[in-house]
């Protein structure tokens, strides 16, 4: 009974008949294909880049944006290819937790280092600079005792005082702002992994903590990949955009474009 217990706490890929699979990303590779089911078609119904579906099934996590992203992914993958979301996620997280050891440690031994290499140069450098300035102070008044002159030092110049910015500039950036077609702005309110496609292909993927804002300028169009909607506040052209409900944690390719984009009517008092 104990043995039962053990082996049902085992990674999929490590299990019975499976235990040839050898990592997490072939297990899950192996899975899909069992299914017939190819990777382009996952990409297509599930809008997750397939450059992040071949790293699932290549153990390559280094090239996933964040965790919490990754296993939106993962139960998108999970449910179309009829596997259960909670197992596949659990597995993932094992399979990560192995991979961090061997990864993490010699980087923190080349952090230390590399700080303690920087500390003991800048202490050197800043000994040199001491001592060079008491030199130059022993050689100044060794030379004013000889000469018999005033040893009172010159007084020190004020700092120029810095010219204050013109409000023109200020104008001609508030009129630049103007002109954008499309302005997204967000807040975010937690931590929130943001994937945008802008006009004809200019991307961006990258996370955003608590606090931080991003703005968004496109001409026609802008598609949104959000890993966690209720995390960020959006607006455009300066009107409050509601993200559609979803029933995963990911929503994918919201498409807020120029011509589609109507305001939110304003509740009448």
């Amino acid at each position: 009974m104990e043995a039962g217990r053990q082996n049902s706490r085992q990674p999929p890929w490590e299990a019975g008949a499976d235990a040839d699979v050898g990592t997490f990303g072939t297990w899950l590779r192996q899975q899909r294909e069992l299914r017939e089911v190819s990777l382009r078609e996952v990409a297509d119904v599930t809008k997750i880049s397939i450059r992040y579906l071949e790293a699932l099934e290549q153990d390559r996590f280094d090239v996933l944006p964040a965790p919490v992203f990754a296993k939106g992914f993962l139960r998108q993958y999970a449910t179309y290819v009829g596997l259960k979301p909670d197992d596949v996620v659990n597995s993932y997280l094992n399979a990560l937790q192995e991979q961090e050891p061997q990864e993490e440690e010699p980087l923190r031994r080349e952090a230390r280092k590399t700080s303690w290499e920087w500390a003991s140069g800048l202490l050197l450098a800043l000994l040199v600079v001491a001592l060079l300035a008491l030199v130059a102070f022993l050689a100044f008044y060794a030379e004013r005792r000889r000469g018999g002159v005033d040893e009172t030092p010159p007084p020190i110049a004020a700092p120029p005082v810095e010219a204050a910015p013109q409000p023109l500039a200020a104008a001609a950036t508030a009129d630049a702002m103007r002109d954008v077609p499309l302005l997204v702005t967000m807040d975010f309110t937690e931590d929130c992994w943001v994937e945008a496609v802008v006009d004809d292909g200019r991307r961006l993927s990258e996370l955003h903590v608590q606090g931080e804002s991003l703005r968004i300028e496109a001409e026609q169009v802008v598609r949104l990949t959000l890993d966690r909607p209720d995390a960020v506040r959006i607006e455009v052209n300066g009107e409050n955009f509601s993200m559609p409900e979803a029933s995963g944690e990911v929503v994918s390719q919201v498409e807020i474009a120029v011509d589609g984009y109507q305001p939110p009517e304003q509740d009448e008092e």
